[in-house]
């Protein structure tokens, strides 16, 4: 399969051929010339912000596809993921049919709905151009079967990568902002809610929280734990482990006071996390 290994980060692609592979990539039959694969993604902020989604992603590359006597054989959709990244599962899944001979042509809305990295971009079109397959977006000028259209994508991609960085810019510099005011930026955990964009306790549910903290402190089993406020054993540990409900923000290794109340003074966090020696130095340190 094409693009096995990757990093973490998805930032560098281990291409690996299939090892029957004919000269034109395909171990079996190619696909027909007209066959196309339609790719579409957003992320929730993309689709709140532009208003592009996938439906109506879909909806336009379809019609794209029909009137460029097209067929299409496969729609891979991603919804919640970031084109930073190649950790897509039907982009993966893509990767694997491309590699099949499942179809000649891939078609996006925009090349930044396919990717935002412009070595994973120049690495993947060189790919699919040695498995004989064509790029094609339908708002932009590219087509990878011309030396234009090559040069014009190339091109695209330095402006989708440049786009991509300022916008991880004005992520950070909020970010930063809302730490310096001290201020949670993330989803309310369990026993707070937002009020006015304050965290403020949620008392109905701080009592479940109370009661895992103080159980656990106590000696009894997670698994009863559990059971008993009907939460998954990844819920607990993250409760356990959130420095929030002491009234801490996490925010790049680093502990900061927060501007919230705490459910659970730091006795009762030490004594739950009793087993967590690292968590419980970080505390003391603050």
């Amino acid at each position: 399969m094409i693009f096995e290994n990757f990093s973490n980060k998805g930032t560098h692609i281990g291409m690996k051929m299939a090892k029957n592979s004919s000269k034109s990539g395909f171990s079996k039959q190619d696909p027909p010339k007209n066959s196309v694969a339609i790719y579409v993604r957003v992320s929730t902020e993309e689709q709140a912000r532009e208003g592009i989604s996938v439906e109506a992603q879909k909806d336009r590359l379809i019609a794209f596809a029909k009137a460029k006597d097209l067929v299409v054989t496969n729609i891979y959709a991603d919804e919640g993921f970031s084109a930073g990244s190649m950790k897509r599962p039907m982009f993966q899944e893509m990767l694997s049919d491309a590699n099949k001979g499942c179809f000649a042509n891939v078609l996006v809305y925009k090349i930044d709905r396919f990717s935002r990295n412009l070595k994973d971009l120049i690495t993947l079109l060189d790919e699919f151009k040695s498995l004989g397959i064509n790029f094609i977006s339908a708002t932009e000028p590219i087509d990878t079967t011309s030396a234009v259209g090559n040069a014009f994508m190339q091109i695209i991609g330095v402006f989708a990568e440049l786009e991509r960085g300022m916008v991880a810019e004005r992520v950070s510099l909020a970010f930063g902002k809302k730490i310096d005011s001290r201020e949670y930026f993330a989803r309310p955990p369990l026993g707070y809610k937002f009020v006015d964009k304050k965290l403020l306790i949620d008392e109905k549910e701080a009592k479940k929280v109370r009661d895992i903290f103080e159980s656990r402190a106590k000696g009894e089993n997670y698994v009863s734990i559990c059971l008993r406020h009907n939460i998954p054993v990844s819920t607990f540990y993250h409760i356990i482990k959130n420095p929030v409900y002491i009234g801490f923000i996490s925010y790049k290794g680093e502990l900061i006071k927060g501007d919230f109340e705490p459910i659970i003074d730091n006795e009762l966090f030490v004594m739950a996390n009793s087993k967590n020696r690292n968590m419980i130095n970080v505390i003391k340190d603050n």
